[in-house]
């Protein structure tokens, strides 16, 4: 057994704040912590050390800190949260829960919601939300209203409104897209109020699927909602729960869905089951980060690799992976890739993945003057619109030529700037976020978390730590704020 590092945690008894380890053991890395009271706990981090290495080796992001603090630190970490002082980087997404209400009742839950309309929080309330946001989050600023279900409040479309003459930049509605599919007037309130994109619960491409986890089937509801975001121009991101034995098998299918909706769809965001909330208390359904980019890579057929994903714009190696591909006529050509090393600035960025397609892309070479380049490229993703240049990309590389995955019929693009053209409208971002859970938890990852849930008594909490439940279903955060 080899130790990588002392961590703090907690008890997933009590949550008491413990001491623990991280360490190698057969190849895989694990989290051993020990609460004086209930004993010895181990979780499995990451199957193959050498990939958990690379990935830190390839991480190189500097975020602002927080704008403003707003509680102060008594108790440390993670029971100060507010922001407190010690908290080390800025927002780059705020949550606001405009419900507790949601009109399903899933087997994984991390928000263990109900049916209680009494909870929803009034309008004066949630515009001192969102007066948070813009006095604690750096420009620009970008919200995920959330939940419960949003599209139960039959006033979304003032509250969203409500959200724009505030300031807000960026507005993201995430929602299991029930409502949208059956209700065409409402959601064009939605769309007028000025929504910005949609977070799509989207866990299969098969009715099979959502009847395990929901009892209904719901895959033409989803259908349905693309649609209808694609003729209003508002771009959707699908959001996976995987978990073994459930949908693991179905990530390659979810891709290729998607790929076949590009522009419309935006973005894959895969977010690997974590025990919090309502979730069934067995854990072998588990899926580590490198078990789903195995995954995308086997059931891709190569196309994607484990190599083409790299640490996410979020401030700690191990919270998520991202991969940027462009598709075009039923192929990947994917941007980024872990050997070409850290990024350091947006520069690199640019220079790094023009280099690379200059010389697989007939005509480039003959480029002298100054084209448009890669940072140029708008990636909606589900955080909040933004070029390229303006975020963390590592590398980039192409597995084949583009000429390979250009159609036939644009045989004269042969130029950067048709290459741009292109990509502008045929891409598609592939991410993943490891959420932290009671089993899992880092205090440094949470210190670093830039992903912060709005109270509503004007606090900033970071996600993981707003949702940590204890294996006895004990909320560290949520029933309280």
């Amino acid at each position: 057994m080899e130790t990588i590092k002392n961590i703090t945690s907690l008890c997933p008894e009590c949550l008491a704040k413990i001491e623990g380890s991280k360490y190698v053991e057969d190849g895989k890395v694990y989290i051993m912590k020990k609460c004086p009271d209930h004993g010895v706990f181990i979780t499995l981090v990451s199957n193959d050390a050498d990939h958990y290495n690379l990935m830190e080796e390839c991480f190189d992001v500097d975020r602002a800190g927080a704008k403003s603090s707003l509680t102060d630190v008594e108790r440390g970490c993670p029971f100060d949260c507010g922001l407190c002082p010690s908290h080390k980087q800025d927002t780059c997404l705020a949550v606001v829960e405009v419900t507790d209400r949601c009109n399903m009742k899933c087997t994984y839950c991390f928000a263990n919601s109900s049916m209680d309309d009494s909870l929803d929080p009034d309008m004066d309330t949630i515009r001192k939300m969102f007066e948070t946001v813009k006095k604690c989050q750096n420009d620009p600023t970008c919200i995920q209203i959330s939940g419960g279900e949003p599209t139960l409040r039959n006033d979304l479309p003032e509250i969203i409104k409500m959200g724009k003459d505030i300031g807000i930049d960026h507005i993201e509605l995430n929602t299991n897209g029930i409502r949208i599919s059956k209700d065409q007037d409402y959601f064009d309130k939605i769309t007028s109020a000025g929504i910005d994109a949609v977070y799509l619960g989207f866990d299969g491409v098969s009715d099979d699927i959502y009847k395990q986890r929901t009892g209904r089937e719901l895959l033409e509801v989803k259908k349905e909602v693309i649609k209808r975001c694609e003729r209003a121009g508002i771009g959707v991101v699908l959001v996976p729960l995987v978990a073994k034995d459930y949908n693991l098998h179905e990530v390659g299918k979810i891709i290729d869905f998607a790929a076949e909706r590009v522009p419309a769809v935006r973005g894959v965001h895969f977010q690997p089951v974590f025990y919090s909330g309502r979730s069934p208390s067995e854990r072998e359904n588990k899926v580590t980060i490198l078990d789903l980019l195995e995954a995308i890579e086997e059931q891709t057929d190569g196309q994607l690799k484990v190599s083409n994903f790299t640490p996410s714009l979020m401030p700690h190696a191990h919270c998520g992976a991202t991969c940027l591909t462009l598709i075009d006529n039923g192929g990947f050509l994917p941007l980024t890739n872990v050997s070409l090393g850290a990024v350091k600035s947006a520069s690199d960025v640019a220079s790094k993945t023009k280099k690379s397609i200059m010389g697989r892309w007939k005509g480039l070479e003959k480029e002298k003057e100054s084209k448009p380049s890669c940072g140029d490229l708008l990636v909606k993703s589900s955080c909040c619109e933004k070029p390229l240049s303006d975020i963390t990309v590592k590398g980039s590389c192409c597995e084949k030529p583009v000429t390979d995955v250009l159609p036939k019929s644009k045989p004269d693009m042969s130029g950067w700037a048709d290459f741009i053209e292109m990509s502008k409208n045929n891409y598609l971002t592939i991410s993943t976020m490891a959420f932290q859970d009671v089993w899992s938890y880092e205090q440094d990852r949470a210190e670093n978390c830039c992903i912060h849930v709005v109270t509503r008594d004007g606090r900033f909490i970071p996600f993981c730590n707003y949702n940590m439940t204890s294996c006895n279903g004990d909320f560290l955060y949520r029933d309280a704020a």
